[in-house]
């Protein structure tokens, strides 16, 4: 349109997307067994994902956090649900864990108060930080079991490539936990103590740092994957004389993708 002789923008309309999908989706990971472990694994994980926009509710949507909730969202400030996983451990794969009880899947699950802060003018990204406290459970078959609370600062820059079906970021998160969390990976108990694995109190405080590096692609509608690599720092960890912890530095390399096979009639914007 026009006003006073000088052409004037009509905004696009926000894209419509489905309110509910279902994904085909695999995960799989290489990298080490535990925090400050100097054992690596494989790990492969293909599941069904379901994905739904919801106004205070997102799940699916972000490979990196699937579970969004919009209980406060303003500006440049929401509130998210931070999601985090570590995989499970066999001990007799393990020299310095050898006779002591496996490690079973943990989850961690909880919010995350995110601020937008900075646009970087010709670099074309932007600038996130966040604040997240996790509680955590372990799962043995289906029987959860808490594990403690992990709390991070994350710094995170994302910035598209070429595209908008590209997209690259860059995390640095710094850890913190309290002493049940850290029980689980370094404590040893009496029982379990040997002449090259005494007994430890695990105690409570910083765990460590990642460093993670992501490449998003969204190759068309239905068919997305993910590649990066995490650089884990744990110099100056509190429980860095634990004789279960054994690596200073760890890298991780992981790859995901995710294809749709169906979507609801029902449509929403990112408005809704």
């Amino acid at each position: 349109m026009a006003y006073g002789g000088e052409a004037v923008a009509t905004p696009e309309p926000p894209a419509e997307k489905a309110l509910w999908e279902w994904r085909l989706a695999a995960f799989g990971r290489y990298g080490p067994a535990y925090p400050a472990s100097d054992y690596n694994q494989f790990n492969l994980i293909p599941l069904p994902l379901p994905i739904y926009r919801g106004k205070f509710l997102r799940l699916g949507e972000d490979t990196q956090s699937p579970i969004r909730g919009r209980v406060f969202r303003r500006d440049r400030i929401k509130l998210d649900i931070a999601f985090d996983l570590n995989f499970p451990v066999d001990s007799k794969d393990i020299d310095e864990r050898e006779g002591l009880p496996d490690l079973d899947f943990m989850l961690e699950i909880g919010p995350e108060l995110e601020f937008e802060f900075a646009k970087s003018g010709s670099y074309g990204g932007k600038w996130f930080f966040a604040l997240q406290g996790r509680p955590a459970f372990s799962f043995d078959a289906l029987d959860p079991t808490y594990r403690g609370v992990v709390f991070s600062t994350e710094l995170t820059w994302k910035r598209p490539l070429k595209d908008s079906s590209n997209e690259f970021r860059v995390r640095v998160t710094p850890s913190f936990a309290t002493r049940k969390y850290m029980e689980y990976y370094y404590a040893v108990d009496p029982e379990f103590a040997t002449p090259a694995r005494p007994a430890y109190k695990a105690k409570a405080g910083y765990l460590g740092t990642n460093l993670t590096f992501t490449w998003i692609k969204q190759i068309d509608d239905a068919l997305q994957f993910v590649i990066g690599t995490r650089a884990s720092l744990h110099q100056g960890a509190r429980n860095d004389d634990s004789p279960l912890f054994t690596g200073e530095t760890g890298l991780s390399v992981y790859a995901a993708f995710t294809w749709k096979f169906w979507e609801s009639k029902r449509r929403v914007t990112d408005d809704d």
